[in-house]
């Protein structure tokens, strides 16, 4: 082969792979799920989770659900102090979503009085099905407002957590 001809077509094949990406950051954005609550009469309270995922609206016959890695699995709500704390951010296919699963994996505290609690956790999952639209080349914060004071139980001498929302925020 001639070197005009191989300077071509690598040339050719750059500009392919190049055109390739920008359709692939066009058709994907970025997804921000934080998490916020300060829980009052607890010194600490730790969370852990161990799954974050969204659901696509135009699955088919596909699970549809894409898993998004934890940033920060393990989140202390009494330090958060009324903050917001990143839980997961990763790219998922632009379009509409219409679920968002949590699982929370364990939780343990302590008392403002001192005493460690560790907490019974029957059902961790927790399931929202407010529609979200992840835009191309753009991004979308989800923001989950837990209700902790509703979350938390004490029943027979145990301390029980079925996690519980306040409130939802998309932008």
């Amino acid at each position: 082969m001639r070197p005009r001809t191989v300077f071509a077509m690598a040339v050719t094949g750059l500009l392919f792979i190049a055109g390739l990406a920008f359709l692939g950051s066009v058709t994907s954005g970025t997804v921000y799920v934080y998490v916020r609550d300060a829980p009052a009469n607890w010194r600490q309270l730790n969370v852990v989770f161990s799954d974050i995922q969204v659901h696509r609206a135009d699955a088919g016959n596909d699970s549809g659900w894409i898993h998004l890695p934890l940033a920060s699995p393990n989140i202390d709500f009494v330090a958060l102090a009324n903050l917001t704390r990143l839980l997961a951010l990763d790219r998922a296919p632009a379009g509409k979503y219409t679920q968002l699963r949590l699982v929370v994996n364990s939780v343990d505290g302590v008392l403002n009085d001192g005493t460690p609690v560790t907490f019974v956790v029957p059902s961790g999952e927790l399931k929202t099905t407010t529609p979200f639209d992840v835009p191309g080349s753009g991004s979308v914060r989800i923001t989950l407002d837990f209700d902790l004071a509703s979350s938390i139980h004490s029943a027979g001498g145990k301390w029980i957590f079925r996690p519980v929302l306040g409130s939802i925020q998309i932008t």
